[in-house]
């Protein structure tokens, strides 16, 4: 099952690719960075589903803003080759979700700036690190919507930088 799933999306990942490509971060500025002090989450409350991860959560707003203008991204492992991700927003505490990460999407690794609400990530899909898939992912009140997809195969384009990894791809 988990084959199909995978063959499924490379072939959707190739279909993808377009001259109109979403992997560029300048084309996704947000107007102003949030400077003042973090509102932290209610971990009682509305976000108590990652009360769990409250220390690694807190850390990352106390940082300040790494994405789109207001957020904090908070990234915790979960095993080898397993990362959890969770996005603070420092003004109002309001914590979501990332749609990738933990167990299936093995060596995930993300590009992401504060001035962009734009988030690149590779993973590979196989157990050998030896496919990995290029996703952008544009983040609008409160969702992530999902761009384009590039899959590859070896170091050449799977290893190093996020973004250099796409433009490898590419070729």
């Amino acid at each position: 099952m988990k084959r199909l799933a995978i063959s499924a999306l490379l072939a959707l990942a190739s279909s993808t690719v377009s001259a109109s490509d979403n992997f560029d971060f300048t084309a996704h500025r947000v107007d102003a960075v949030y400077e003042g002090k973090p509102r932290l989450p209610d971990f009682n409350g509305r976000d108590k589903d990652f009360a769990l991860f409250k220390t690694r959560i807190t850390e990352a707003m106390k940082a300040g803003v790494t994405f789109a203008g207001e957020y904090s991204v908070a990234q915790f492992g979960c095993g080898t080759g397993c990362l959890n991700v969770v996005v603070a927003n420092n003004r109002t505490g309001q914590l979501y979700g990332f749609p990738r990460g933990g167990e299936f999407n093995q060596g995930l690794e993300l590009k992401f700036d504060r001035h962009s609400n734009l988030m690149v990530v590779r993973w590979y899909t196989d157990s050998l690190w030896e496919t990995c898939i290029f996703e952008s992912f544009v983040f609008d009140d409160g969702r992530w919507i999902a761009g384009d997809a590039l899959a590859a195969k070896g170091d050449e384009a799977c290893s190093g930088d996020v973004i250099a990894g796409v433009h490898k791809a590419r070729n």
